[in-house]
This record gives structure tokens, sequence and C-alpha cells, in this order.
């Protein structure tokens, strides 16, 4: 009985001190004013992707020749494309789109890849050569490369697009992740856990996988700007998102023989796609910084 309160104490004690030292490092972070400035921002393009169907003045798809290349006003506050829709609603949409499909495709870059290069890096031998070799092979070829000749050969439906971005992903976090495990195995607890008979499950997901969050964490934050990137290039070029969807590639795309006399078709979707690049790459920058003090590029 006598125990079983000392353990639950002693739990409880835990819990409080690693929530204190993750909100002292959370303020830490905050104090670098870039810091603070790209959270902040990149908090404000999440939620005006999760809110844009209900605050988009218009339908995106509402059509309306009439008003075709229409300048900014206050019922267009960005003005409208060449078949008269509302530009700020299809940026709003499009938002929505880019981060979504952003956002799959690192989550499952980030399982995927984890799970291959830590394994890979863990258990080493034939499995790591054999793993690593693939993984060269990939990242010997340009992502937009790659991207472009996989949607061109499966189609440009929303699942291959997704499909496409996400293989890149799997082999930059399988890279990172193996280095980290290598480094991370040395060490002297992961010997211990050895020694005392543990199996090589646990000691990898409960010791070893989550000493390895650091480059990982930072690589996801990056990441999910490069694939938005690529997203609206590949429908720049046509091999994205389609017609009548909005893309902010789309739109920039279409825009571009508007530019003399009507620049806000391709200005602003291209402004909110530098916002979301700036934001991504400072955060990663901030947490890089911030969860490794010594710095150093690790993507």
């Amino acid at each position: 009985m006598k125990t079983d309160q000392l353990n639950s104490k002693s739990h409880n004690e835990i819990i409080p001190g690693k929530w204190a030292r993750f909100v002292e490092g959370f303020r830490i972070f905050l104090s670098e004013r870039l810091n603070a400035f790209s959270l902040g921002l990149t908090v404000f393009l999440i939620l005006v992707a999760v809110f844009a169907p209900w605050i988009a003045p218009h339908p995106y798809d509402q059509v309306n020749p009439s008003y075709g290349m229409q300048p900014p006003s206050f019922e267009h506050l960005m003005g409208t494309d060449q078949a008269g829709r509302d530009i700020l609603s299809r940026v709003l949409i499009g938002s929505r789109i880019s981060l979504s499909i952003g956002l799959i495709a690192v989550i499952i870059g980030l399982f995927s890849g984890v799970l291959i290069g830590g394994f890979s890096g863990y258990f080493g031998g034939l499995i790591d050569e054999f793993v690593m070799r693939i993984v060269e092979i990939f990242m010997s070829v340009p992502g937009i490369v790659m991207a472009l000749a996989l949607v061109a050969v499966l189609g440009p439906s929303l699942p291959f697009i997704i499909l496409a971005l996400s293989i890149r992903r799997i082999t930059q976090f399988a890279r990172i992740t193996r280095g980290a495990v290598l480094s991370v195995k040395q060490q002297d607890y992961v010997m211990a856990c050895h020694g005392i008979g543990m199996s090589h499950i646990r000691i990898f997901f409960i010791h070893v996988l989550p000493n390895c969050a650091a480059p990982i964490i930072v690589l996801s934050s990056v990441m999910l700007g490069n694939v938005i990137l690529t997203e609206s290039t590949l429908s720049f070029l046509g091999m994205g998102i389609q017609e009548p969807t909005p893309s902010w590639g789309t739109m920039i795309a279409k825009g571009n023989e508007y530019l003399t006399f009507a620049p806000w078709v391709s200005v602003f979707p291209g402004l909110f796609l530098f916002l979301t690049m700036l934001a991504f790459n400072l955060l990663g920058d901030g947490l890089r910084d911030h969860l490794d003090p010594r710095g150093g590029n690790i993507v």
C-alpha cells in the first residue's frame, strides 16, 4: 500500500516537472521575435484554411463573365479572374487544399520514413545497406522531376498527387532518422538496456526513437512548406489540381497572360504562397536553433 502511494506521488511529481520544462522551453522559444512572428503567421494561415468555407465571401466556383477582370473593390476585395470568380474566395479555399495536401503528404512521409530509416539505422548490416541504396537512388532524382514523372504516368488526380509528393518525403525522413538513430544507439543508456535483456522493439520505440524527435520535428515543419511549394509548381505546370478546384499554382499560371493589365489575378495567390513558405521556413529555422543549440543544417 505504501509502495503504491510512493509510486503515485513520484508519478504526479514527474508530470508537472515535464510540463513546467515544456512551458519554460516554449517561453524561451517565443522570446525570439522572429520565432513568435513565424508561429503567429503559421497559426493564422492554419485558421484561415480551417475556416475558409465560412469566411469566403462568395462561392469559389461561381462564374459571372460580365464581372470578369474586375479590379479590387469593396465587393471583391482581391478582384475577379477572367471568368468573373472572386479571387479572395478562391485563394481562401486554395489555402485549405494546399495545406491539406501538404499535411497528408508530410504525415505519410513522416510515419513511413521514420520507421524505414529508424529500423535501418538500428539493425544495420544488410538491411541498412539495402535500404540506403534505395534511398540514394530516389534522392538522386530532383523532387519536382520525380513528382512530374509520377503524375504524368498515374494522372493528375488528388490521391496520385499526394502519392507523388509523399515518396520524396519518405526518403528524406528515412535519411534523417537513420543518422539520428546511429548516433543515439551508441549511448550508454541504450547499451544498458541491452545489458538487462530488454527487447529490441521496446528499446527502439521507448528509448531510441523519442531521443531522435528534435531533427524529425524540424524537418516536418520545413517539409510542409516545401510540399506546398511543389504542389503549387505542379499546378502551375498544369499537372496538379485541375479546374474548377482552386490551387494557388493554377491561379498564378492562369493570371500570367494578364499581368500587364490585371496583375491582381496572379499577385494575390502568389502573395499567399510566399507568406506560407516564409512562415514554415522561419518556423523550421527557429525550431532547429531552439532544439539544437549547436545549429547546423539538418535538411
